[in-house]
């Protein structure tokens, strides 16, 4: 998937370089590696050749891993950076997190190494138009990384006593975020109605990613003290929504408890893009929406003819910068057109777009903003999904039909995916 592509490691411990070496040579044979003893050697051979990933250890002499990268952010801003670290570097981590762009808690598997700088190099493609880029660049510390973020996921980094205190005092000091993780446990039937259910036994039950993404929408909404799970704001409502209908197509296909959660958390923040343009550019926002309207015409093309990019792209790129899964990214980004996807054929991805397809028809407006976007017939038919694909529209449209409506007779919303 990603080849000719140049990495960089630096680690202290020549023996840890040896066996990185060895074991990434044998996986990603076309990788271009080169490995460093120290930062200061690391930053000579950038200035001689730059690359496309830097991988750094935390705790090295002379200069740390969380400092060598803020050097890297600020002269090389398009190298995607990746931090090994132990639990007792947790405070040296979060004095590093504006210039990385992805954690590894040491020790970690070969696999998880080479899914992060697949998972860095998702957001570098996005990074290299330049108009992106710009609104990047203007996304405010605040919307960035949000401290009730930067600390939930610090904490969800790590297991044991220490950890789960930390997380019952992180929901005690946000009980609204706890209530809104409980209301999506509810619309899934996961607890019974009056539960009291603690955000530990929410994340068993919903998933890390899950909660994290939970704790960035709450965030990026400007993180209301009070949620009334009976009058949802919109903005929390669609993507709710969206988040159900997704972890439900997955458990109609018995997919393991962490693709469920994977997959739920794509469609929680496959529109966090919007959220952000509205904040930091009100009027290319307002401009796109008033070209959707005036010309009839899908979301993605009004954005792309305002702002010369659209949603998808800034909900990948700053959900691979808040080190969500490489598989989430990239079900993110390619959610409204999943046949130009890098992933061939992917049944995840497909629940994505169906999820959020199935929610057009009984958002507002119903069929009429649906008939504005071309069902991906090719994409579901090359996944293998004609014969189930009504099955999960069935299922998701009669379980979120909107105030007022029927249930639909037969044929009446149900379309065949050929």
């Amino acid at each position: 998937m990603y080849e000719d592509i140049s990495i960089i490691f630096v680690d202290d411990d020549p023996n840890v370089l040896r066996g990185l070496r060895r074991r990434m040579m044998s996986q990603r044979p076309n990788w271009s590696l080169r490995f460093f003893e120290s930062a200061e050697s690391a930053l000579i051979g950038l200035a001689e050749e730059q690359a496309d990933v830097v991988i750094s250890d935390m705790r090295m002499p002379e200069m740390d891993g969380a400092e060598f990268l803020r050097i890297v952010a600020n002269r090389y801003p398009q190298t995607s950076r990746i931090l090994l670290s132990g639990y007792a570097d947790e405070i040296a981590i979060q004095n590093g997190t504006t210039a990385t762009q992805h954690f590894l808690t040491k020790p970690c598997k070969d696999t998880d190494i080479i899914h992060a700088v697949e998972r860095g190099l998702v957001m570098r493609r996005y990074l290299h138009d330049p108009m992106l880029v710009d609104l990047l660049a203007r996304i405010p510390r605040e919307l960035a990384w949000p401290a009730t973020f930067e600390r939930l996921h610090t904490i969800l980094q790590f297991t044991g006593p220490k950890s789960r205190d930390e997380l019952n005092e992180f929901a005690s000091d946000h009980p609204a975020l706890t209530f809104l993780a409980r209301d999506l446990a509810r619309r899934e039937k996961l607890v019974a109605a009056d539960s009291q259910t603690g955000l530990i036994g929410l994340v068993k039950l919903l998933g890390i990613e899950t909660i994290k993404a939970l704790c960035i929408l709450w965030s990026e909404l400007g993180q209301p003290a009070k949620f009334d799970p009976n009058v949802p704001a919109i903005e929390l409502h669609r993507p709710l929504v969206l988040g159900q209908m997704a972890a439900n197509i997955a458990r109609l296909q018995n997919l393991p408890f962490e693709t469920v959660d994977q997959v739920r958390a794509a469609a929680l923040l496959c529109h966090i893009g919007e959220i952000i343009i509205k904040r930091v550019m009100p009027d290319g926002y307002k401009a796109s929406r008033d070209r959707a309207d005036r010309d009839e015409c899908d979301i993605i093309s009004a954005e792309v003819a305002e702002m010369g990019f659209a949603h998808p792209a800034v909900s990948a790129s700053i959900c691979a910068y808040w080190g969500f899964p490489h598989e989430v990214v990239e079900q993110i980004a390619f959610h409204h057109r999943p046949e130009v996807a890098p992933t061939p054929n992917s049944r995840t991805l497909l629940i994505v777009y169906a999820a959020q397809y199935f929610a057009r028809i009984v958002g507002k407006d119903g069929m009429k903003r649906a008939a504005k976007y071309d069902l991906a017939s090719g994409f579901i038919s090359r996944c293998g999904a004609d014969d189930i694909w009504p099955v999960w529209e069935r299922s998701c449209i009669e379980n979120h039909l909107p105030h007022g409506i029927e249930k639909p007779y037969p044929g009446q919303m149900f379309h065949s995916a050929g």
